[in-house]
């Protein structure tokens, strides 16, 4: 399985990042599969071993890997978290944002990828928190009343584990994302020497000294195993 979109000729590839590609690579994208992933994380506290982009990287790293299944473009994550641990349990390092805020972007983002001719759009959320997701579905709905040709649809990772993994905060399953798609981004040893606890570390789950880099390649592979067949069938409705 590859996530490099330079695995296709460079001239008529059939995925890629939104940002990276130029106008005629865009549209052949598009003429073939008119979905964009819009990529929504959050800049927040996971503990003192994973970088505060976490949810950000997940969540591209995952759309990247279902383009490169699918076709379609890929935005650059937009770090916009609503409750993050900030104010849930006051860690620092991490910027929250308003519902409002939040659901205003997705929203004019929607809108622009519609007018682009994007007949799909799908928010994939690496940070899920009730709020987060309810933010997202105001945008998404507000864009359905504007852009009533396109599908737009508010998914997060953690709806697509399965039975075998389970969504957390900075522990195994999230720790194991983050070692996959960015190796060199964890440092475990900084970790201290005794049991973790969500009022005192942010971690939330299982034990992120569990996690490794196989992990996270075993649960992207079930990611795309719940995701790819809905994303062709939402292709093949369009037509």
């Amino acid at each position: 399985m590859s996530t490099d979109s330079s695995s296709a000729s460079p001239a008529t590839p059939t995925w890629g990042r939104y940002g990276d590609l130029r106008p005629t690579q865009i549209d052949a994208i598009r003429d073939r599969a008119p979905i964009a992933f819009v990529p929504w994380g959050a800049l927040e506290w996971h503990c003192l071993h994973a970088p505060i982009g976490l949810d950000s990287t997940k969540a591209e790293g995952i759309c990247m890997a279902i383009a490169a299944e699918t076709g379609g473009v890929v935005l650059p994550a937009i770090p916009l978290g609503v409750n993050t641990i900030k104010p849930y349990k006051g860690f620092a390092h991490s910027v929250d944002t308003s519902a409002d805020l939040a659901a205003r972007v997705a929203e004019e983002i929607c809108i622009q990828l519609a007018d682009e001719k994007f007949r799909v759009v799908i928010l994939f959320t690496g940070h899920y928190p009730p709020e987060q997701l309810d933010a997202l579905e105001e945008g998404a709905r507000r864009a359905r009343e504007v852009a009533k040709n396109t599908r737009f649809l508010v998914w997060a990772d953690n709806q697509f584990l399965g039975g075998q993994y389970v969504g957390d905060h900075a522990g195994a399953t999230e720790t194991s994302f983050q070692m996959f798609f960015d190796p060199d981004s964890i440092d475990l040893d900084a970790l201290p020497d005794r049991p973790l606890t969500l009022d005192g570390d942010g971690v939330m789950g299982d034990d992120p000294r569990e996690a490794s880099v196989e992990r996270g390649e075993r649960q992207l592979k079930v990611v795309l195993e719940n995701t790819v067949s809905k994303v062709n069938a939402l292709l093949a409705e369009i037509g």
